[in-house]
């Protein structure tokens, strides 16, 4: 199935068909093509953008202000406390990466990956550790969306 003019899912034969032909096409125009790829299941904007809604709700909590008061440096904060105590409890690689210079070769200090490039089970673990810590401080984020499906299909 294509999504966009770059991106495709293949996840039965007829995509994978289409996805052939989409391919012969290009070579045909392009003569030279570079692919990267993904395995697994993309997860749905609705955890990332919940994931966005409960930082938000966090540190409006913890600051003991209104979540319209949150401004962008508390909600970065929030988001990186919230990765770097993920990982301290968890211990799991895909949070991290250690960024490469370019032109040097060096390898940079551990940075926490983007949100935005969580796999689906990745995002649906870390928004389960959320909602368990702020309920641990006494703060109930609403499950929502995409989660909250996730969460009875589990159950």
């Amino acid at each position: 199935m294509q999504v966009d003019d770059k991106n495709f899912i293949v996840n039965s034969l007829p995509s994978l068909v289409a996805f052939c032909a989409f391919v012969n096409k290009l070579i045909g125009e392009h003569k030279y093509i570079t692919f990267s790829w993904r395995i697994g299941q993309d997860r749905s904007l609705d955890q990332n953008s919940l994931f966005h809604v409960w930082l938000t709700e966090m540190a409006a909590f913890y600051l003991k202000k209104d979540k319209r008061a949150v401004i962008e440096e508390e909600l970065e904060g929030m988001k990186k406390m919230a990765k770097r105590n993920y990982y301290l409890e968890t211990g799991y690689n895909w949070l991290v990466i250690r960024p490469v210079d370019p032109k040097t070769g060096a390898i940079g200090q551990l940075a926490f990956r983007s949100s935005k490039k969580y796999a689906h089970g990745e995002m649906f673990q870390f928004l389960t550790w959320l909602q368990m810590t702020a309920a641990n401080d006494g703060l109930v984020l609403e499950s929502k969306g995409q989660f909250n499906k996730l969460q009875r299909e589990a159950a």
